[in-house]
């Protein structure tokens, strides 16, 4: 039985922003760490950095706060512009998977 599969970036360049980036910041939404975010997808904390940077810098906008150690350790949050990216990103990939589906299913039914 046939199923689709499908991957959807934001490109402009070079791939801009994808589910990689998306799941990194809604990890360190969670966590408030991109440390453990990355460990949470079996990534290394320098990947993780390197495309949460670069995201950021093709955006036009920083995508973290960072803060450094200290008696309680530092951590990360998203800044404001990357709350609404991320939610934005969200529905629309919905909304690419419902119309997605639905071309799918017209075409291959049976």
């Amino acid at each position: 039985m046939l199923k689709l599969k499908y991957k959807i970036w934001l490109q402009d360049d070079g791939r801009t922003f994808g589910k990689g980036v998306y799941n990194l910041l809604v990890g360190v939404k969670k966590k408030g760490s991109l440390s453990e975010a990355a460990k949470d997808m079996g990534m290394s904390y320098n990947k993780a950095h390197n495309l949460i940077k670069n995201a950021g810098k093709r955006l036009g906008f920083e995508l973290l706060v960072s803060k450094s150690g200290g008696n309680k350790g530092g951590g990360s949050v998203l800044t404001e512009k990357a709350e609404d990216f991320i939610k934005n990103y969200d529905e629309f990939l919905q909304e690419c998977d419902k119309c997605l589906q639905n071309a799918f299913l017209k075409y291959f039914k049976n």
